[in-house]
């Protein structure tokens, strides 16, 4: 439980009512409990929409302000990640410069491009499921942020870490393919039940073992990259899930119009 709440204490902006005892080796076995701070966000992201559901009556409005509250929610913190991780990427310099870049607090023009692509194609992905598909962006963003910290476990499981130390580190070490399972079972679980109650086709979550292959085909490419993980490039990989999530979600609903 102590594992769980410095988790949430490290990956979130969330008041969690007490100050956890902090425990590396604790903190770093709670990986595999990350998906359920996604589910938690999720909900958290669903009840803001039906509250403001009473007051924003714009579709492109609605889907904004639920997005830059998920945004305050994890305090940016895996936007900084996928910021630092494309302009140490796309620099295109040797290992161990890229790492450099990566660690600069300073964001550079590749960085500053992502976030903004970044923004304008999940906004329009959302706007697009529930105009054409039917899905609200509140029961969207239900399911998407669960599904993108599953990449997270599975890139911590698939690759060394790049760097002696960093706080990533410590996730990656105590990560293994038991964590993985975990992970896996309970975003299926808790995936399927969303589909359940909102009656959403089951059918949708031939997804979710598309997203982890591609989450870890990525953990392979940053190994070849730079040589292993990072904290950025597990930040990164939870944005670019929630993108690809979105983006399977919107071919999906494509298919059956």
């Amino acid at each position: 439980m102590n594992g769980i709440a410095l988790l949430f204490k490290f990956m979130t902006r969330l008041p969690i009512g007490f100050e956890p005892k902090f425990d590396s080796d604790s903190l770093g076995k709670s990986m595999k409990f990350f998906p359920i701070v996604g589910m938690v966000m999720g909900l958290i992201l669903l009840a803001f929409f039906w509250a403001l559901s009473y007051v924003i009556y714009s579709p492109m409005v609605m889907v904004v302000t639920l997005v830059i509250i998920e945004v305050i929610l994890t305090g940016g913190l895996h936007l900084d990640g996928l910021a630092d991780t494309f302009d140490g990427i796309f620099s295109y310099r040797s290992k161990q410069k890229m790492l450099d870049i990566m660690k600069d607090s300073r964001l550079g023009t590749n960085g500053g491009l992502v976030l903004i692509l970044y923004f304008i194609l999940k906004v329009a992905l959302i706007y697009e499921l529930d105009m054409i598909a039917g899905i609200p962006s509140g029961i969207v963003l239900l399911l998407t942020p669960a599904i993108a910290r599953l990449n997270s476990v599975i890139n911590c499981a698939s690759a060394p870490y790049a760097r002696a130390t960093g706080m990533g580190k410590t996730f990656v070490d105590n990560t293994d393919g038991f964590g993985v399972v975990v992970a896996t079972i309970l975003t299926l679980i808790f995936s399927g039940i969303v589909c359940y109650v909102f009656f959403i086709p089951l059918t949708i979550l031939i997804i979710i073992p598309v997203v982890m292959l591609l989450g870890f085909i990525f953990a392979k490419l940053m190994t070849r990259k730079i040589g292993g993980v990072t904290g950025d490039t597990l930040g990164a990989v939870v944005e670019l899930s929630e993108v690809l999530v979105l983006f399977l979600l919107y071919i999906g609903a494509m298919l059956l119009v």
